[in-house]
């Protein structure tokens, strides 16, 4: 793509920023940062989405925004596509009582590949290029289907615009994975391996799921066909779809993919660790499987302490009351809700009730002795404060987004302050050395 063609984009990032923003940014900047993106394969406008967020202006989808095939969902409005013509098909149906024609087949874009049906002839080939706007979406036996009528608009356009290429496979790593990638080729291995069985269509299917691996990081993978996968394999697969659940990628792949398994000693299973990420770096990913961040504690949240949780669903009771099981007599638990930043930026953190008594040194059942013979229930959480507020602590985890933000579920905590003593005496022996 030109740097003419992606100056529409940067305009419409910068007037964004400049109406919901304070932060200052150069158009040079923008540019820089739209084209690595687009060289990571990321789509246009998720492209556009991401850097409208890095740099604090608030993203307002429009009725014209483009749709990308993978995040298409039965009964949608207003679809607008960029895509291409994979197959076209005509078919002769009876509607009420009349004979009719209609179209029917594939679309793909760098996502994925939709089902269409369309109500007249659109004079499009099997290859054109598409820009369709105001589609709508169905379900049909179990999965989504574009549908085309009269107030649909179709334009062929150019095809460099979305050349075959770029549905071809394109090697990624784990950590470049980010949902609306289509047509891409990972080499990993596989960490993990469950099977369960699903109903499609009135049949039952058998699905795979777990996780996998390279030294870059991990994510989550769903495989709708049996490749024979076991645990610890090292496999290259081709032809897989990325989406994502809270900001966690999730490749999936089904019997079209190409998967082939490969030499073990190209993916070395102690060479998949836990990745280290800045906290600026974990919210421009949008969450992020098994993550490890540090950072200052700089609020202890309320929620934070002693609790009580229903026994049936195991939310966090009100009073004595479950907002789903009505009431209930709670199993008490014990947890911490945090705040950290780590100078780039700030993420919230939960600590369960195993790891908070690791930090705080005493159980819960020590803990609510305190509280009831102090006749203070408010002291565990100040107990938490006077241990926490302001410490630096490292976090490690699977971190999800949503629209309030990160929350990493921590697997494992622990206070990481630095030892100012030691850091000195080292920083003036590194001083020593270089005289």
């Amino acid at each position: 793509m030109s740097d003419e063609d992606i100056q529409p984009y940067i305009d419409d990032i910068l007037k964004i920023i400049s109406d919901s923003s304070e932060k200052e940014v150069t158009r040079e900047e923008l540019e820089k940062e739209f084209k690595k993106f687009l060289e990571y394969g990321v789509p246009l406008d998720h492209a556009k989405q991401t850097l409208i967020k890095k740099f604090g202006g608030k993203f307002i989808p429009t009725s014209t925004e483009r749709t990308l095939v993978i995040d298409i969902t039965p009964n949608q409005r207003s679809v607008n596509l960029l895509c291409r013509v994979v197959t076209i098909n005509p078919k002769d149906v009876t509607v009420r009582g009349e004979a009719s024609k209609i179209f029917y087949g594939i679309l793909a874009d760098e996502s994925g590949t939709i089902p269409f049906t369309a109500w007249n002839d659109l004079e499009i080939e099997k290859g054109d290029v598409l820009e369709i706007s105001n589609a709508y979406a169905t379900e049909w036996q179990g999965a989504t289907k574009v549908n085309i009528g009269d107030r649909t608009k179709i334009v062929k356009t150019d095809e460099s615009k979305l050349p075959e290429s770029i549905l071809e496979p394109k090697e990624y790593k784990m950590k470049d994975l980010r949902s609306g990638l289509g047509a891409i080729e990972v080499t990993a291995r596989i960490l993990e391996i469950n099977k369960r069985e699903v109903e499609v269509d009135g049949q039952k299917k058998n699905v795979f799921s777990g996780i996998l691996g390279d030294e870059t990081g991990k994510a989550q993978y769903t495989s709708w066909h049996d490749f024979k996968l076991k645990d610890g394999d090292v496999v290259k697969i081709s032809g897989g779809y990325v989406k994502s659940w809270k900001g966690i990628p999730q490749l999936t792949f089904d019997e079209k993919a190409a998967v082939e398994k490969v030499d073990d000693s190209k993916i070395s299973k102690k060479d998949i660790k836990t990745r280290k990420l800045l906290l600026h770096e974990l919210v421009e990913r949008y969450g992020a499987l098994d993550v490890e961040v540090e950072g200052t504690i700089i609020q202890i949240r309320e929620g934070s302490g002693l609790v009580q949780r229903c026994p049936e669903c195991n939310r966090v009771l009100q009073g004595d009351e479950c907002s789903i099981h009505g009431s209930v007599k709670g199993i008490p638990d014990l947890r911490i809700k945090l705040v950290i930043d780590d100078g780039t930026g700030a993420v919230s953190g939960i600590i369960n009730k195993d790891l908070t008594e690791k930090i705080l040194g005493k159980t819960l059942s020590e803990l609510e002795k305190i509280v009831k013979e102090s006749k203070d229930e408010n002291i565990v959480v100040e107990e938490i404060f006077n241990t926490l507020f302001a410490h630096r602590i490292t976090l490690q985890g699977n971190a999800l987004g949503n629209e309030f933000g990160i929350t990493i579920i921590a697997k494992d905590a622990k206070l990481a302050d630095i030892d100012v003593e030691a850091a000195s005496e080292k920083l003036s022996q590194e001083l020593e050395e270089l005289q």
